[in-house]
């Protein structure tokens, strides 16, 4: 089974004065005061999307920041950017911090309103494609720090749904990462999940997770943590929607995971080189960006 994996595109548009409100504000100083706005391309975020498509895979996952502020019409424009995705494969979407920059009943109401097809009614949820398991969990919310949270109470649901899970692999979908690139706590605090460790310590005790696929930080990296019974990989592709920018050394990426008997067989991350995605020169994440 070939699952493909995009995450953090970053569609962008341009804010209207009533929707200045909030985190909106700090948002929009970081995009178009401090040049955040010029590290994301629309060429890329297309590209990544034909990367995609070009393969074919079994089923594909999104692990967040879809859009740079919540706006609807990045919402709009992200929609109308996926279905080439969502008309084709099936599909696990998660929102990300970006995703959720406005306070909500629930994390990602906003983006479940024009997504929920492929989100799930809830989170936690357990998404079924074939002989894989996609569990989604919560770890974004309304923070002017951009610091992360998982309510303790969805790790017990995740638990209950993983104890009635029997699917030959399951992903663990998430948004912020556990760990930095060297297995380390990841930081800075202000942009990190604020009970990563719980999450970890939930991970190392609770059966039932093969692998873990996060978004958030914008240069890929593959570790591996320790689980009840085994290593467990994490896995993040690094921005899909990045601009080419060569001379910071900064691109886009996507990543493509092939199942087979269980395990966990191939690794293959496309790098973008400004027109299209090729395979990563030296093998996945050699680079080390």
């Amino acid at each position: 089974m070939l699952i493909a994996h995009i995450t953090d595109l970053h569609v962008q548009s341009t804010p209207r004065l009533q929707d200045m409100t909030g985190k909106r504000i700090i948002g929009t100083a970081n995009l178009y005061l401090l040049g955040r706005r010029s590290k994301f391309s629309i060429a890329a975020q297309r590209a990544a999307i034909s990367a995609v498509v070009d393969r074919q895979p079994d089923a594909v996952m999104f692990t967040g920041d879809l859009t740079a502020q919540s706006l609807d019409a990045e919402f709009s424009a992200g929609r109308e950017l996926m279905e080439p995705i969502l008309s084709r494969f099936p599909t696990v979407m998660i929102p990300g911090n970006h995703d959720t920059y406005v306070r909500e009943k629930t994390p990602g109401d906003r983006m479940r309103e024009m997504f929920g097809q492929w989100m799930g009614e809830a989170t936690p949820h357990l998404h079924r494609i074939g002989d894989v398991a996609f569990l989604t969990l919560e770890t974004c919310r309304c923070h002017p720090l951009s610091s992360g949270y998982t309510p303790e109470e969805q790790l017990d649901v995740a638990r209950e749904l993983l104890a009635q899970n029997d699917a030959a692999y399951t992903f663990l979908c998430i948004h912020y990462p556990l760990v930095g690139r060297r297995g380390e706590a990841y930081g800075p605090a202000t942009r990190a999940l604020s009970n990563a460790e719980t999450v970890r310590e939930w991970v190392a005790s609770t059966p039932g997770i093969n692998a873990i696929v996060h978004g958030h930080e914008h240069h890929g990296f593959h570790v591996q943590i320790a689980g009840p019974k085994h290593t467990i990989d994490v896995l993040d592709p690094g921005a899909s929607g990045y601009a080419h920018l060569p001379e910071q050394d900064r691109t886009a990426h996507v990543c493509f995971y092939r199942i087979e008997k269980r395990r966990l067989v191939s690794i293959e991350r496309m790098r973008f080189d400004g027109t299209d995605f090729k395979p990563e020169p030296g093998g996945p994440f050699s680079t080390g960006r």
